[in-house]
């Protein structure tokens, strides 16, 4: 689940290696990239962290403390870099947006359904 962003960005990537960023399905893909990190990573993330922190003070089954709080560590690792990561990919997608190409996609796309008409 947590790699579901993962394919958004392989999609982004190719956009940008084939020089497409003109064209709105390049920005319609970051917006799915964006959100799916953000329910993936950040939401459910989130809550699975609880519950793991959960499970460790109320476990049934005995475990050592260097076990519990090895788990612990890993765990706010694992999170901080969600949290941060999440961080970079919003400073992008600010970038992105205010870029000019923007700006000239939507123009196109108007234009495009302008004449359709």
């Amino acid at each position: 689940m947590f790699e579901v962003s993962t394919l958004f960005l392989n999609i982004h990537l190719t956009f940008e290696d084939c020089s497409l960023n003109d064209y709105i399905m390049y920005y319609i893909n970051g917006m799915a990239l964006v959100s799916s990190f953000f329910f993936a990573r950040v939401i459910y993330g989130t809550i699975l962290s609880i519950n793991v922190w959960r499970e460790l003070a109320n476990s049934a089954v005995p475990i050592s403390a260097f076990a519990a709080n090895t788990i612990r560590l890993a765990n706010l690792v694992l999170m901080g870099l969600s949290y941060y990561w999440f961080s970079i990919v919003i400073m992008t997608a600010k970038r992105n947006a205010l870029d000019a190409d923007l700006i000239r996609a939507l123009e196109d796309m108007d234009n495009k359904d302008i004449k359709a008409e």
